[in-house]
């Protein structure tokens, strides 16, 4: 018991010591974020104190919608101690103040807790949370400098129009600073385990190309940068098509750096306002059509391997079902069998002696012998076709194409008047399963033209050759009984078999009645 209780313990010391040591990481990872991000910024100034691209912005809102709301207090003593950081930066004075700005601070908090905890929250994966980031960017500046100026001592030396002239610039600083960095962030935060691949070396080498071509163009032709500027947002959407969100973010923030670079090295303040409209034209666009080229290709992806499963579905249903037919085939021929050994060889036997029996009593008419006689044919008539049902013999007997030119199908249609013309052309051999549907199918369309047309011509076109089979059945005829009528039951037969030997079946009524079976050997 005691055992346990000192391993628990250790266990314990253990999980607060790792805890301590992420939350001090995530502090050195903020303030070093912070002052890095800080630094760029006060290079890009325009105005004395007032970033035209605030970069501190982006790499606050990524921290704190990156990591859970157990880090946010060390974030918060990070933030105070980067504000005391500027106060020396800007006047040489150091003051510490944690409570300093706290319900802006505690507000700012609470939008973005509100945005995570949402039905869409903010992230790079989706669509919806693109959407959402880039309204938390928006909301989070506009909300920090207009409903909390009072709390910024540079309203002290601003008036009327100037103060909301400042707040603007200073909102579409926030927001310029917060789409070039966030995005980056969030990305890194999410592939930070990743192996690099051959996918992101790809990425990498275009951006280097695209970052060269940028350059060396610039550098020959400086005249050119309004033109480059306005071509940065081609390469954006070409790599949110190519390679997705990932391609999107890189290359957005390629183009974006080498627009800030030139704005921080030209100084002008009319340069730079109008490199914001184009940072945050690249960073909108990047991250809607990355996120919807993303999710384009998982929607692909799953449909994919839905059509793979179905795909997998449909040979093993095409398997069953040429299995089951060939299991009826065999279950018919046995009954046949059965019924042509035994029932059929007693009637036989029984007409025989009825007759011998009729020959004994000629002198002596006897109406039951007669009626007996007659009985006992009908009865081996119906036997008889009964047997052919279940199993066509003189497919047996003469073989496919003898039984299609001279068997049963031409009796029947001369006895209902109908021309019957069979081509067969057989340069190849047919298995016994195909040479079954064959036969079944034209047994099928023959009782059809029969008992369903006025037909007076039905023709049949057999081609075997060592890749595919095709089968043509047409009459000449109308029908006089609708699907509806019949039951439909006989096409149906016809492309139950077609499909269970993985075949394609046509029916057409234009000019008479048509049918076309093609198998892929």
């Amino acid at each position: 018991m005691n055992w346990h209780k000192l391993v628990s313990t250790k266990c314990s010391s253990l999980s607060l010591i790792t805890e301590a040591f992420n939350q001090l990481l995530v502090f050195a990872l903020y303030f070093l974020a912070l002052y890095l991000s800080s630094w760029v910024s006060n290079h890009l100034e325009t105005v004395a104190q007032s970033s035209a691209i605030y970069l501190p912005a982006g790499v606050k809102l990524a921290f704190f919608v990156i990591f859970p709301v157990r880090f946010w207090l060390m974030l918060w003593i990070a933030s105070r101690l980067y504000a005391s950081y500027l106060g020396v930066y800007y006047s040489g004075e150091w003051s510490f103040d944690l409570f300093h700005g706290f319900f802006q601070e505690l507000t700012y908090m609470a939008i973005v807790y509100s945005f995570k905890k949402s039905r869409w929250p903010p992230k790079i994966t989706s669509n919806s949370g693109a959407l959402s980031l880039i309204l938390l960017a928006a909301f989070s500046a506009s909300f920090k400098w207009f409903l909390f100026s009072s709390a910024f001592e540079f309203t002290t030396w601003l008036e009327g129009k100037q103060v909301l002239q400042y707040q603007l610039n200073m909102t579409l600083g926030d927001l310029t600073g917060t789409l070039l960095v966030a995005p980056a962030l969030l990305l890194i935060s999410q592939s930070y385990s990743l192996m690099p691949s051959r996918h992101h070396a790809v990425i990498l080498l275009s951006l280097l190309a695209l970052a060269s071509i940028y350059i060396v163009s610039y550098l020959g032709h400086s005249d050119l940068y309004p033109l480059l500027r306005l071509c940065s947002l081609l390469p954006v959407i070409w790599f949110s098509y190519k390679f997705g969100i990932k391609g999107a973010i890189a290359s957005a923030l390629v183009s974006n750096t080498l627009i800030v670079a030139q704005a921080g090295l030209t100084q002008d303040a009319t340069n730079t306002y109008i490199s914001q409209l184009f940072i945050l034209a690249n960073s909108v666009t990047g991250l809607l059509v990355g996120t919807a080229t993303n999710e384009l290709k998982i929607k692909n992806n799953q449909l994919q391997a839905s059509n793979e499963k179905l795909t997998a579905l449909l040979e093993k249903n095409k398997q069953l079902a040429k299995r089951m037919v060939t299991v009826q085939e065999n279950e018919r021929k046995y009954l046949s069998q059965e019924l042509h050994d035994e029932l059929g060889q007693n009637l036989t036997a029984l007409k025989t002696d009825l007759t011998v029996l009729s020959i004994a009593q000629r002198n002596n008419e006897n109406t039951l012998v007669e009626g007996l006689k007659e009985n006992a044919k009908a009865m081996y008539d119906s036997v008889y076709q009964i047997m052919h049902h279940l199993r066509p013999r003189e497919l047996d007997e003469l073989g496919l194409e003898q039984a299609l030119k001279e068997g049963r199908f031409n009796s029947l249609l001369s006895k209902a008047s109908i021309k019957y013309v069979a081509e067969i052309n057989l340069s190849s051999a047919i298995s016994d399963e195909h040479q079954t549907a064959i036969y079944r199918i034209c047994q099928e369309a023959v009782t059809n033209c029969i008992k369903h047309s006025t037909a007076t011509e039905l023709r049949l076109r057999l081609l075997a050759h060592e890749q595919y089979i095709r089968l043509t059945i047409m009459d000449n005829g109308k029908t006089k009984t609708t699907l509806q009528e019949s039951g439909g039951f006989g096409l149906s037969f016809i492309e139950e078999r077609v499909i269970a030997l993985g075949g394609t079946c046509t029916v057409t009524e234009i000019d008479g009645f048509k049918i076309e079976v093609y198998f892929d050997i």
